[in-house]
């Protein structure tokens, strides 16, 4: 948005001081972390099967997804070793102060897993015009989520290195074959004019032709 950032009558500030309430609240989301993976560790079975990724295809989304599910399955037996290990009398200490970035992994692995099968089971839904971008969308969510997280997945042996030194690649094909639809997209969450109040959200050139010195007129 360069200056237009800058300018109270497009809401930026209004906007970042609820962020930081919320951040403040949940200490930037990592207590709420902490709650999703003590949850999800308590109702946890392994499963040897979906711990063995084996060969992936950046190009499918199958086999994205099972890549998905086994770093959510190593992440959790592995914590749950190493708090069987620590024991009732050293649970507390290990968690918080040893396997802290452990758990906060884990939390994630298992909400983007689960947000996977989500977007999956919606697309089998959605209307058959719809479904081609749609995939689309939930293969560029799946490589994203890979290339955030691409040194875990290579150091653990998940991921080949060599498949790995291709993520970015696919990644950015994905991006140019949804750029032209963006608009589109955007559209689609049938945003009104209204709810767009901010010039930076709507005709903010058109705005601009006078000099409103920043606010709303």
């Amino acid at each position: 948005c360069g200056g237009q950032g800058y300018l109270s009558c497009n809401r930026f500030g209004a906007a970042i001081g609820y962020a930081h309430a919320a951040m403040t609240a949940e200490g930037d989301n990592a207590v709420l972390m902490q709650k999703v993976t003590t949850e999800r560790l308590m109702v946890f079975k392994p499963s040897k099967e979906k711990a063995e990724v084996g060969t992936v295809d950046l190009d499918s989304v199958e086999s994205l997804h099972r890549l998905l599910e086994a770093r959510e399955q190593v992440q959790f037996m592995e914590l749950g070793m190493k708090m069987k290990k620590a024991g009732a009398k050293d649970r507390f200490s290990a968690w918080m102060y040893h396997e802290q970035d452990l758990v906060q992994s884990c939390a994630h692995a298992y909400g983007e897993r689960l947000v996977s099968e989500c977007f999956s089971n919606a697309i089998d839904k959605a209307d058959a015009s719809l479904q081609p971008i749609l995939s689309e969308l939930y293969h560029l969510y799946l490589i994203t989520v890979v290339q955030k997280d691409l040194g875990y997945f290579t150091t653990s042996r998940l991921l080949p290195v060599e498949t790995g030194a291709s993520v970015g690649r696919v990644a950015a094909d994905l991006c140019r074959e949804i750029g032209p639809q963006a608009l589109s997209l955007c559209d689609a969450f049938g945003l009104t004019e209204e709810m767009l109040s901010a010039p930076v959200a709507r005709d903010w050139v058109d705005y601009n032709v006078t000099d409103n010195r920043g606010e709303l007129s």
